[in-house]
Formats: C-alpha cells, structure tokens, sequence
C-alpha cells in the first residue's frame, strides 16, 4: 500500500505539483496528426491541467501554442489560420508555428517582436503522432524509442480519453496478473494469444475458471524498470520508460507487431492514453494485429467513439455492464465489444474508472503486485532526483531497442 501523501505526489499533476514539473521535462505527444487539418480552426487540448491550441498553418506546419492570447488573454481557439501563423481575433496578434511573433498590431512599427514573448511551444511530428515541449527552456533532443524512426506504414496509434488519474493505466499494465481475470475470455479470443496465453493445467477458482499464477520479478534500469510475468504457459516482459511509457507484450511470434502505451495526464482526472502498435521488420500486415484491431476502428482519436455502448458509460449503468451475458457464460467480465482490442479497452478502462477517489492506503497487495510497488518506486526517486537536482531521469537515455518480449515455455527449453 502507500499513503495518501506518497499517492498525492506521483498522481497530482496540475498547478506546480512536483510530478507535473517532472513531465514538463519530457516531450510529450499531445495529439494525433489527422486531428489537425491544414488552415482549419484549431483544436482545443489540455495536457497536465494547461490549456493549448495545436493547429496546421495552410502550409501543413504544426503549432502548438498557449490557448490564452499573449496579449490580453483571448482565446486562440478563435484566431484566424493564416499563412504563417495564428492571428488573434481580438487585437490581431500573429504567431507562427515557430513561435515567431509575426505583427503586432498594437505596437509601433519599429519595436522588435522578438521582445514579446509568445508562450508558443516546440513541436515534432511523426508517425502521426504530434509531441511537445511544454518545460521551461530550449527543449532537449527528442528521446528516440523503438517506433519513433519508422517509416509511417510500419506504426499505428489511437487515443482513448479515460476518465481517470494518469497513473491508473499504467498501474494496470503493471499488474500483469489482471490479464488472467479480467481478460481471462477476451484473451482466448484473440489470435496472438488464444491458446499461447493459458496452460490449462493451472489454478482453478471455486466455479471453475482456469488461471496460471505467476511469478513476478522487477529490475531497475537507468530509464525506469523492466518486470518479467512467468507462469506455466509463458515468460513475457514489459518496460516502463520514465515517465509515462510502458511495452508491454502482444503474442510469442518475434516478427509480429509489438506495442506500448502512453499514459499522458489531461488533469488530475483525467488522461489521454495512446495505444501504440509498430512493426520494426516492414510494413504492418492486413493480417497482423494492428491492422485487424486498431485499424478497423472508425474513429482512432477516441477509441471510446468505436463502443457499442460507450456514450453513457458511468456508475449508473455499471458502465453499460451486460449482466445477462454473464449469466450466460458468455462474457467473463459483462463487456463484449466489436473485436478483443475493443473488448480490452472496455474492460480495462471501465475498471479503472469504477474505482473513483482511490485510496491507495487501504490497499492489500500479494506477490503478483510486485512490479505495482516498484512502479511507484520508480516514480518517488524520480521526484526526489528532480526536486533535488533538476534531473529528468532516463530522458538522455538512448534506448531504440527496448521492446516488450513474449516467450512461450517449450521455446525457451528448446533455445536452452
């Protein structure tokens, strides 16, 4: 368990709430690509509780910019998209993608614009994916991970706005041991699972669900930790990159698509949590599993808008909870969606939601949570490291080649 003061420094993120200055040091992906049509008004987004516009300039440059004018505080939500920038409605700022002031027209002439200050921010774009800068200062060199020098056809993302505190999803990749429960249908269905998943020899609970307990090991490493998941079917592993990354694994075929999540705070309340599959050995298959579950979903900026019944989701309606399938047999968990990774999300993200004010001082945790206190662990010393010297741990880190690893048991008897 950990009490409320450690659960309130590595959850708060808003305001100057030490871990939201710790975030501040990372880049951050803060938007899909498509989300941003070139001289279309531009879109409103928040990220740890600051209020942003992000737009595409009629040339196709990316912006990302303080919603709150420089000037007098109007929206530039509002602002006119004009070659070469944004231009305030209200007393006509201009501003660059760049960060440039381009006119001011309630200055004179002659001042130079480069001494108002803009609060516009760095921008990269790639793999349809949008980062920013958002700490104070020249922003550092973009950390590169296993997708991010890809070719576009060999990556595909998605978004999810959850309605819970950043650290929830990535606590639930951490637990590992959920997988086996909550999922417990929904992994059999998958194809890059299915029978690789379970051994069918393990526990049973008292109404005869089969599980395989497992054996949880962690290791720190300069960029957060690495936990190992062993059970009698499989050995799978799971990289958590400070400060809101985590691989985690897919199926045991080494060439097939491999996946991570980003877990990034809107607020204190709520998160925008990207789903990330890529494929380092060429394009992504028809066959394979980004493409047959990420790309058959209408609408990628929210995964929640692809929900049969995802509209209404609340305590209410038990999240829209089919009781009547459980009843049945036919659903483990009550949520049965259009496909397994559709299926996941609701599982998952319903779950978390469902938990409300989490008080993790009354939790009562078991040898599978192992990777859930170092996670937090984690979390704490990078606070410690940041208030005490400013580092941003892991963020020089040159690690391209970390990825999640699913091994089946026969096969690492037969490699050994």
């Amino acid at each position: 368990m950990l009490d409320r003061e450690k659960s309130r420094l590595i959850t708060q993120v808003t305001g100057d709430a030490p871990m939201g200055r710790l975030m501040r040091e990372y880049w951050i992906p803060v938007a899909r690509g498509e989300q941003l049509k070139a001289g279309a008004a531009p879109m409103r987004l928040t990220i740890l509780g600051d209020k942003l516009v992000a737009f595409r300039s009629p040339s196709g440059e990316v912006g990302v910019m303080d919603e709150a004018c420089p000037h007098r505080g109007a929206s530039m939500a509002l602002a006119r998209n004009e070659p070469n920038g944004l231009r305030c409605i209200y007393h006509g700022w201009k501003i660059g993608a760049d960060g440039l002031l381009r006119d001011a027209p309630t200055h004179p002439e002659h001042l130079p614009l480069e001494r108002l200050k803009t609060r516009s921010h760095p921008v990269r774009e790639q793999q349809g994916m949008v980062w920013t800068w958002l700490g104070k200062g020249a922003a550092p060199a973009f950390r590169e991970l296993a997708f991010t020098g890809l070719p576009d056809d060999q990556v595909i993302t998605a978004t999810a706005v959850v309605k819970c505190n950043w650290l929830r999803p990535m606590e639930t990749l951490w637990d590992v041991f959920h997988s086996q429960m909550l999922h417990h249908d929904t992994n059999r269905k998958i194809p890059f699972r299915g029978d690789n998943y379970f051994s069918n020899e393990g526990r049973k609970t008292d109404t005869g669900l089969m599980y395989d307990y497992p054996e949880m090991l962690v290791e720190r490493t300069p960029y957060g930790f690495d936990l190992v998941n062993s059970d009698a079917r499989k050995k799978t592993s799971g990289h958590f990159v400070l400060p809101f990354i985590q691989f985690h694994t897919i199926g045991p075929d080494p060439l097939e698509d491999k996946a991570l999540k980003i877990s990034v705070p809107i607020d204190d309340d709520t998160t925008l949590l990207w789903s990330v599959v890529f494929n380092r050995h060429g394009p992504l298959k028809e066959t394979g599993f980004g493409l047959t579950n990420l790309g058959r979903c209408a609408d990628r900026n929210d995964l929640f808008n692809n929900l049969k019944r995802g509209a209404a989701r609340s305590a209410d309606t038990r999240w829209n909870q089919d009781r009547e399938a459980m009843e049945r047999g036919d659903s483990f968990s009550g949520y049965e969606e259009a496909h397994p990774t559709l299926t996941l999300l609701a599982e998952d993200n319903y779950v978390l939601e469902s938990q409300g004010e989490y008080d993790r001082s009354q939790e009562q945790l078991g040898p599978v949570d192992r990777a859930l206190v170092e996670g937090r662990r984690v979390l704490l010393d990078a606070l410690k490291a940041h208030e005490a010297n400013g580092e941003a741990v892991g963020r020089g880190v040159d690690i391209p080649g970390v990825e999640a690893r699913y091994i089946l048991n026969e096969e690492e008897a037969a490699a050994g």
